[in-house]
């Protein structure tokens, strides 16, 4: 027997060093060293006094006067030192058009081209929108947005130049091709989806300006003047401050440029204020409104600890010489570090390159904090995106619906067509949005706050916004996807009936039925009603609709009629096939705000918004009110274990907690009584023990249930949900020991000792399952989560009426243990 225990105590030693061991050297974080290679960062570190071209490659000189009254070139002037065709190639340049649409977007949008702005579905987050003509056509009747309207419609304002503001989808230059081809401003020019009433030859086109994001006093308002005025050549030559421009090319009124000579040396060099990397508030120029409809973005510090901690967008969106990934990294590479959004097709070859949490913050790159989640079960950390907790909250409304089938009675909106634009926000309010983008900067965003929605993409849930969508289609007998009808026409039907209400008179059945000023297509008459009048219209308008019907879309429902639809094929993330999801990325909140910040129950509890909140289903019933379903529907999971994680967190564990607190003052008390009873310092009968119990437990039930002192004597929740077990390995053992003691008193095959060794053996059982992580048994893992509390409240109890019981048993008996 003494070799057996003496055997035992140097196994139990030996596993005590491996376990240190392990701790101490195995449970290292490597911090990232700093990968920068500066043999592809520009030599001189900045770009030297320089001259500017013509487009021609022509020196400028404003001190001389040679050539002082024509813009400069960027090509030219910047492409001296700087491969400019390279840097052309990213994808903020091409915004799609180096790309085919493919996959299920080009199953789905029969008439996208391209997978981004340019041929896509640019920045509307559902149908119906401008589409882009394809190259060749017929006729201009079923045309819609040319490469030239793709600019001048406002695209072009956050179109940096390049790409396809410079090259026709031939690749060519299209103000020189124009000529070539002899085609005529504003003519039908063969009805060339590139040049149908365009004006290349007149306008010039856009060479990437570097200046744009590099130059930190560019003036946009002033080179988003001259492209409303279609002077795209001139727009760099404005938008740099180096010269005056006037002029239009769309009122015909010749353009003419004056340089500052005072902005040139004396040689006629210009030294400018070039920085290496772009400024947030550039980025923001173009990002900041339409990530407002999107994701309810603010980018202020008061919203995003990063922002306010001085990071940069290039921090995390790196290109070049600092790109995270290899394939994007390389001097003067444009392609910036992207994420992977469920809606952002473009270039999803290079998803996943910028700089991600995991990167800074398990590393410790740049001095980030290391995060910490070791009081976790793993799987958290695996089925869970950092963001889904980090990003507990949004403060600004964005847009969950955005519905294309009615006439927007707001005001404000710009330009028209955008009238059968109509928005809800988080809360199922309506939204109008394009009238406060025309009152209000991202500077005036009102306070809105909402939870986020989530929702599972590739494995991992993230918050999101899956936007909701209902709009008009064209559905084609054997061709898959849908068409779509354009947006004009949709707009000159309404007014042409709010003008004259004998005019697609069946429009006027369509109503107000949730009351919030805004009519909705729900009811089975509206639906029928709408999809009526656009077939009656299009056909007017002479669109062949031979083998081709009129649908109306909701969400994942298309009607022929309000009796028969069909359900169109969707991701479970999405709430549409045809309507945006956007992950929240940014406004991440300090990591003590995070969910789970106040313990397991933030998130599983049966008030939780996490799983129970009531997402939308569908925008309207047929009582114009929205049609729900809970949280975790969405995510997919099995409403039984939800639930029994949320009975488990909100009411087991909070019995779990007293049970076990309450056993340690048991025992402590136990030792005590015990040592008064060997030395006598005071005479105790049970009278006076009884007066102990009453008091101790009095006391314990004042500071549990009263929260200024259960906050001011107890750790918070987290901090036993971080110790969850240790502290439940307390009652574990306690139960084992009062096991033992019953054996060794033979109570052994008592009610007490039979119950007891039941709950130890389930709570052992429980505890090894919850170290498995097979998918077999997936399902009975969860259950050994609960199980194992469940089990450790009852050995606590079992515990706790063993202790109380011997000590009354002790004093009738006057034996000391």
């Amino acid at each position: 027997m003494k070799v057996i225990k003496k055997n035992l105590l140097v196994i139990i030693t030996i596993v005590l060093l491996a376990f240190l061991f392990g701790m101490v050297f195995l449970n290292k974080t490597d911090r990232r060293t700093l990968n920068v290679n500066r043999n592809v960062i520009t030599k001189s570190g900045v770009c030297p006094p320089f001259y500017l071209f013509t487009e021609d490659g022509d020196t400028i000189n404003p001190v001389t006067g040679k050539n002082a009254d024509k813009p400069y070139s960027p090509r030219q002037t910047c492409g001296k030192c700087h491969d400019y065709d390279k840097i052309t190639q990213g994808f903020h340049f091409q915004q799609g058009a180096d790309e085919k649409a493919g996959g299920t977007y080009a199953d789905r949008y029969q008439w996208v081209s391209h997978p981004g702005n340019y041929g896509g579905n640019w920045c509307s987050p559902a149908p119906l929108y401008n589409y882009l003509s394809p190259k060749e056509n017929k006729s201009a009747k079923e045309m819609d947005m040319t490469s030239f309207t793709f600019i001048t419609n406002g695209c072009g304002t956050c179109h940096p130049g390049g790409g396809p503001f410079e090259f026709d989808r031939n690749g060519k230059r299209y103000d020189k091709e124009m000529e070539r081809l002899g085609y005529v401003a504003g003519g039908d020019n063969n009805f060339d989806g590139d040049y149908y009433k365009a004006h290349w030859n007149r306008s010039g086109v856009a060479e990437a300006d570097c200046e744009l994001c590099h130059l930190p006093e560019y003036d946009f308002k002033e080179r988003n003047k001259h492209l409303l005025n279609w002077n795209f050549r001139w727009m760099a030559t404005a938008g740099s401050g180096l010269a005056k421009v006037e002029g239009s090319v769309k009122d015909s009124v010749d353009v003419k440029v004056v340089y500052d000579v005072n902005k040139f040396d004396k040689d006629g060099k210009v030294s400018l204020h070039l920085v290496r990397e772009p400024r947030n508030e550039t980025c923001l120029n173009c990002h900041s409104k339409p990530q407002w409809k999107k994701r309810g973005a603010s980018f202020t510090a008061n919203t995003d600890v990063h922002i306010a901690k001085g990071l940069k967008c290039v921090d995390c969106h790196a290109s070049g010489s600092m790109a995270v990934s290899d394939k994007i990294k390389g001097k003067e590479v444009h392609q910036f570090g992207k994420g992977d959004d469920p809606s952002g097709m473009v270039r999803n070859d290079l998803d996943n390159t910028m700089r991600t949490c995991n990167d800074c913050h398990l590393t410790g790159y740049l001095n980030a904090p290391i995060a910490k989640h070791s009081w976790l079960p793993s799987f958290h950390l695996e089925e869970l995106s950092c963001q889904a907790c980090h990003i507990p909250e949004r403060k600004v409304k964005s847009a969950l619906v955005q519905v294309s089938d009615v006439y927007n009675t707001g005001t404000k909106i710009k330009p028209p067509t955008k009238y059968i634009w109509t928005f809800y926000d988080q809360n199922m309010n309506y939204w109008n949005h394009y009238g406060e983008l025309e009152m209000f900067t991202a500077k005036d965003q009102p306070t809105d706050p909402f939870f986020p929605q989530y929702a599972e993409y590739k494995e991992q849930i993230f918050p999101v916004n899956p936007v909701h969508s209902a709009w008009p289609g064209i559905y084609t007998e054997g061709k898959k996807g849908l068409n779509q009808p354009k947006m004009k026409d949709i707009y000159d039907m309404w007014v042409a009936h709010k003008q004259d209400k004998t005019k697609y008179p069946e429009l006027s059945v369509i109503k107000d039925d949730n009351h919030d000023s805004i009519p909705e297509v729900n009811r089975p008459e509206e639906i029928d009603a709408f999809i009526k009048s656009v077939t009656g219209y299009l056909t007017q308008k002479g669109y062949d609709l031979k083998g081709r019907q009129i649908v109306w879309v909701n969400n994942d429902k298309m009607y022929f009629n309000s009796k028969e639809f069909k359900m169109l094929e969707k991701e479970e993330y999405e709430s549409s096939p045809y309507a945006s999801v956007y992950k929240y990325s940014h406004d991440v909140f300090p990591a003590k705000a995070g969910l789970g910040a106040k313990g397991c129950v933030e998130c599983h509890s049966l008030n939780s918004n996490m799983f129970y909140a009531q997402v939308v289903k569908y925008p309207f019933g047929e009582d114009g009110k929205p049609v729900t379903e809970p949280q975790y529907k969405r995510l997919g999971m099995n409403g039984f274990f939800v639930f029994l994680s949320a009975i488990r967190e909100q009411y087991i564990k909070t019995i779990e907690i007293p049970v076990i607190l309450y056993l340690i003052l048991l025992i402590l008390l136990s030792v005590l009584l015990s040592l008064n009873a060997k030395y006598e310092y005071l005479k105790i009968n049970q009278s006076g023990l009884w007066v102990i119990y009453v008091l101790m437990s009095a006391a314990f039930l004042l500071i549990y249930l009263k929260p200024d002192l259960n906050s001011y004597i107890l750790p918070e929740r987290l901090w036993f949900d971080k110790n969850h077990f240790p502290f439940s390995m307390i009652a574990f053992l306690t139960g084992i020991f009062v096991f033992l003691k019953l054996k060794k008193t033979g109570e052994v095959k008592g009610n007490t000792a039979k119950i007891l060794l039941t709950l130890l053996i389930i709570t052992a059982i429980s505890g090894f399952f919850m170290l498995i992580k097979f998918e077999a048994i997936e399902d009975i893992v969860k259950i050994a989560y609960t199980l194992f509390d469940v089990t450790i409240v009852l050995t606590g109890m079992v515990a706790i009426f063993y202790f109380v019981r011997m000590q009354f048993e002790k004093l009738s008996s006057g034996q000391d243990s």
